[in-house]
């Protein structure tokens, strides 16, 4: 109980074996969240460790039931009192009174009656998950009076269906509501709980104790009570369990029938109406001319009213009634306590159901009286018109809620949809299209004469280019036909041939004809179509309550705050290098009862945390062989690759993970063991080897057997085997096995659904690596299919990519921060649910100082060993941050190119000096270095200068990229390249890809370009003030050298 403190003892049984305690959080007040703490003992007793296993896994089992008491966490060999063989289990507390002890007498029979109907849904829940309470009494039954909840407590005598124990059953049983073949220890099924659930309902409705099934029967004859009522309850408790009923859901049904049945118990609501109402009706031909108003009030408006809507139109001050097909509009007379109709309408479907949507069905009967008629107050007439006042000003509240939520969902995710949509839309206007004057059919081969390629460069293509066919139906719809792949280009005789290698499975019946009317042939665009879907699907599923995690709308709307619970035990981690912001992270992370987030700024080893949170969750798996299921996700292939490669040495290596993706986006490492492909080859070869080696075995024993007929009968046998073995050749087939057995599954934030069976699946954890990275509507994919969800990644860093020719939308959100999953919850979540990793291990420590001032206002720490960090440069001895200044350089101004890129041919002259100085000193064949600039068109001018002059092939490693291409990466030396000279900086007033440009460099950062231009742009944005007034207060380690020196 390290994380917990004891308020009070609320029960101890007379052995003490059982005891229940009041706690709370340590250092916490005493008004925050409080739970129950059961602890059982001991558990060297058989007997007492057999109902806290049972107890344990049925609650873990019923934990997404809202009537059942919720399990946190539980522990083994506990100390308490002494004594160390204490089983623990952290539950939720239940505020209210177990029916034992709660008078029942002041309950109307209504109350009776919607209390046994919350008992029997209850148990309904635990029934329709496999598990058998086994011991429903009063006082395992809690009801809190303020709020009507009902909670189901106590399952150390359940039995969950599916799983096979030796101890079937066990000698526990209450007296007075146990089923008699509970009583004799025999087997129980869902009839033994149905017995006792009418022994509760006995107890509840009658105030008697019950006393077995003849005293039970007896009793309903000599209380004389409803026919319907009797023979429900003594068909519950029948002494044999065939003779009751077998599910609970039928119990339900017959027990609402009942409370129907009784409606004159139903709340009455009174409104009175005058004969001006019924002419109306009338001269409208809605009534039948000759209907008095005794006719009209208590035949033709009741049964119009039978069943009834309603709501509180608050600009005129009106209460409206929809009936069927007939609606009045009400005032509410306060001193009679009375609805008076003032307006009587006639009533279309379309405005019942707007009518119903905008109120809320009234659980009672509506009655009508005539106005006028005597001199009387409703205070005389039995009705509970006060209690409906009431209920439309929760409905107001109610509404006003759902209308705020609709409102801030539609803010936040709506444009995202009209972005989703006008993707689709582009997606296939700009595809790939093939315009072509003849075909041939070839080989398996389908060869187009090209007359145009639209929309692609024909010399571009690549080899896994894959074709369709469109196809109109009659309806103008566009269905489309698979082809092939790419081959090839030829040029025969003036003419452009496209090769095409046609699929097994192409449907040439089809095809032919579509290519002889020249429909139109394109590349395959509909998996991108299918992942704009996805994203759509998630949101539409979170707007309606469709994901697995509590509150989650609420919680990312901020209407609601997530919560947490602390485990039991302090964590144990893995690693004693852990410093103590990661630990912090992977507790909150751990502890969150929905959603967490973590900050990982530059190098302060978030991929680790991410492994031991892994660690964490296998290791809660593994307390009672938990089969618990684990989605990591991330934007890029290579940061899912990442993390797997740590992950797959856990547990001597058995984990089953499974890599979701296609061969050439995965790792070789990865796609050896973790593929779907691998794990089946894998799966099939041992299930071959052990088949075979059984049939080995077998025609041994059966070599000495004469008798043909057993011979006969092995040999089918050993059919039956080839042809299975055969079947299982066929790796496809094994798909659903490998899905279903894997404790992670891992893939792209939208890819991982690419598997039909994956698609099925809920998770317990996602973990999304890289999530400030990846739209909203790309992390809404998994964070909807998981119970707790795991972000990880960092807002300071690169933001999503979105194409501004494909959804100009979207490129603009990807822009603003307030529509940025991650962002807002770095804003909205409270400090319990997310944390900032504050120590960095990549950057020499006046480059990390750099990127902590500058980029996350102070807050990262330095824990890297500068000895460690230094270059051989001589050059640059001492100096870790260079800044080559071009402002005074000949020819330093940016050039612009077709297409729209820039270049900087002085920086490129000033990279090919640097190496060559490197080259010269003679430390080239040892550097690794990165050449990062924002443009394209600098980049492949700086890659064709180093190519040409060998350099590449000289040093260790020279990776030139755009800055896009580099989060996530890391280089001794960094030449960053800022190319622009004039007009404006672009994209590098952006923060996050300058941060990510500066924060690769581990020993040195070199940047070229014009200092006094970047330092004077006028940009509220520009972090390069800060960048340079850093350089120059820090001349120590930091040096400015005119371009012209280098």
């Amino acid at each position: 109980m390290d994380n917990y403190e004891v308020l009070e003892v609320i029960h101890a049984s007379r052995t003490s074996e059982t005891i229940i305690l009041k706690v709370k959080e340590k250092n916490k007040r005493i008004c925050d969240k409080v739970y129950a703490l059961k602890l059982i003992g001991s558990l060297n007793n058989r007997f007492q460790k057999l109902i806290f296993k049972r107890e344990v896994d049925a609650l873990k089992t019923l934990n997404s039931c809202d009537n059942i008491v919720k399990i946190r966490d539980y522990m083994l060999n506990a100390e308490f009192r002494g004594k160390n063989d204490w089983g623990l289990i952290l539950l939720d507390y239940v505020d209210g009174t177990n029916l034992e002890e709660l008078d029942l007498s002041n309950f109307s029979q209504v109350e009776k009656y919607e209390l046994c109907l919350k008992i029997l849904k209850a148990i309904e829940e635990a029934h329709n998950n496999n598990v058998l309470h086994r011991d429903i009494k009063p006082s395992n039954i809690m009801y809190n009076i303020e709020t009507g909840e009902v909670k189901i407590i106590d399952f150390g005598t359940s039995k969950i269906k599916s799983i096979v124990e030796q101890e079937t059953t066990l000698p526990f049983y209450s007296p007075n509501f146990s089923a008699p073949e509970v009583v004799k220890g025999n087997s129980t099924t869902e009839a033994s709980d149905i017995y006792s659930l009418g022994a509760v309902i006995f107890y509840i409705l009658f105030g008697m104790l019950p006393n077995g099934t003849e005293m039970i029967c007896r009793t309903l004859q000599d209380l004389e009570v409803p026919e319907n009522l009797g023979i429900l309850i003594a068909k519950m408790v029948a002494e044999e369990p065939e003779n009751r009923f077998q599910e609970v859901g039928t119990v339900i049904d017959a027990f609402e029938e009942i409370i129907g049945d009784n409606s004159s118990q139903k709340d009455t609501y009174l409104c009175s109406i005058d004969v001006d109402k019924l002419r109306y009706l009338k001269n409208v031909s809605l009534i039948e001319a000759n209907t008095n108003m005794t006719i009209f009030t208590k035949s033709f408006l009741k049964s119009q009213f039978k069943e009834c809507s309603a709501f509180y139109n608050h600009n005129t001050d009106v209460y409206i009634f929809s009936g069927k097909k007939i609606a009045v509009e009400c005032i509410y007379n306060e001193k009679d306590e009375l609805f008076v109709v003032n307006r009587i309408m006639p009533l279309s479907v379309d405005r019942r159901i707007s009518n119903q949507k905008r109120g809320f069905i009234i659980d009672g009967i509506v009655k009508f009286i005539e106005s006028g008629r005597g001199n009387y107050s409703s205070r005389r007439l039995d009705n509970d018109n006060e209690k409906l006042i009431v209920q439309f000003r929760n409905n107001i509240n109610s509404k006003s809620a759902l209308q705020k939520q609709d409102e801030l969902f539609e803010e936040l995710f709506g444009k995202w949809q009209d972005g989703l949509d006008e993707s689709m839309k582009n997606e296939k206007e700009r595809v790939g299209r093939v315009v072509y004057s003849a075909f041939n059919i070839v080989d398996q081969q389908l060869i187009l004469t090209v007359e145009e390629y639209k929309n692609n460069d024909i010399d571009g293509l690549e080899n896994d280019m894959s074709y369709i066919i469109e196809d109109v139906d009659s309806r103008g719809n566009s269905f489309y036909f698979d082809i092939g792949t790419y081959h090839g280009i030829n040029y025969e005789d003036d003419e452009t041939l496209l090769i095409i290698d046609l699929d097994k499975k192409v449907q040439m019946g089809k095809v032919r004809p579509l290519l002889r009317k020249h429909r139109p042939v394109m590349e395959d665009f509909r998996a991108n179509i299918s992942a704009y879907k996805r994203q759509h699907y998630a949101i539409r599923a979170l707007h309606d309550d469709n994901y697995s995690s509590k509150n989650l709308k609420d919680i990312l709307l901020n209407l609601d705050e997530p919560t947490y619970t602390p485990f039991l035990q302090n964590i144990k981690f893995s690693k004693d290098t852990l410093n103590s912001s990661q630990k912090e992270a992977i507790r909150k992370a751990l502890y969150s009862d929905s959603i967490s987030l973590i900050q990982g700024p530059p190098g302060t080893g978030k991929t680790t945390v991410i492994k031991e949170i892994v660690r964490q969750i296998l290791m809660q798996i593994n307390k009672f062989d938990d089969t618990s299921r684990i989605l990591v996700v991330s934007q890029s292939h290579t940061a899912v690759d990442n993390i797997i490669e740590g992950l797959v040495d856990i547990d001597e290596g058995k984990l089953d993970i499974i890599r979701i993706g296609r061969a050439e986006n995965i790792s070789p490492k990865v796609e050896e063991t973790c593929t779907m492909n691998a794990i089946r080859k894998k799966m099939f070869t041992e299930i071959k080897e052990k088949s075979n080696t059984y049939i080995e075995q077998q025609n041994l024993l059966y070599a000495n057997i004469t008798e043909q007929k057993s011979l006969d009968r092995w040999e089918r046998i050993k059919d039956i085997q080839a042809d299975w073995i055969n079947r299982c050749s066929n790796l496809e087939t094994l798909d659903y096995q490998v899905i279903k057995s894997a404790t992670i599954i891992a893939g792209t934030c939208v890819g991982f659904l690419s598997n039909d069976f994956v698609k099925e699946l809920d998770f317990d954890y996602v973990i999304i690596d890289e999530a400030a990275k990846a739209t909203t509507p790309e992390l809404l994919v998994s964070i909807i299919k998981s119970k707790k969800i795991i972000l990880v990644g960092d807002q300071n860093q690169l933001p999503a990519y979105a194409d501004q020719e494909l959804s100009p939308i979207i490129a603009k959100l990807t822009k603003e921060p307030k529509y940025r999953l991650f962002d807002l919850l770095f804003n909205v979540l409270p400090d319990t649910h997310k944390q900032i990793l504050t120590v960095q291990y990549r950057m020499r420590r006046n480059i990390g100082n750099l990127i902590s001032q500058v980029f996350y206002e102070g807050k990262i720490a330095t824990e890297v060993d500068d000895k460690n960090r230094m270059h051989p440069i001589k050059k640059f001895a001492g100096k870790s941050i260079i800044w080559i200044d071009t402002s005074m350089m000949d020819r330093k101004d940016e050039s612009r190119l077709k297409g729209g890129s820039y270049c900087n041919y002085a920086e490129n002259t000033l990279v090919k000096k640097l190496l060559e100085g490197f080259k010269n000193e003679g430390v080239l064949p040892n550097l690794d270095i990165g050449i990062i600039t924002g443009y394209r068109g600098q980049k492949d001018l700086i890659r064709k200068s180093v190519n040409n002059s060998g350099y590449d092939r000289i040093a260790k490693e020279i990776d030139i990229n755009t800055l896009d291409a580099f989060q996530g990466r890391e280089n001794d030396i960094i030449i960053y390249s800022t190319v622009r000279t004039k007009n404006s900086i672009g994209f590098q007033k952006e923060k996050e890809r300058v941060n990510v440009a500066f924060s690769r460099a581990k020993n040195l950062l070199i940047i070229c370009g014009d200092m006094d231009f970047f330092y004077k742009f006028d940009n509220p944005d520009n972090k390069f003030i800060e960048i340079i007034d850093y350089i120059c207060e820090h001349e120590d380690e930091c040096l400015v050298i005119p371009g012209g020196e280098i």
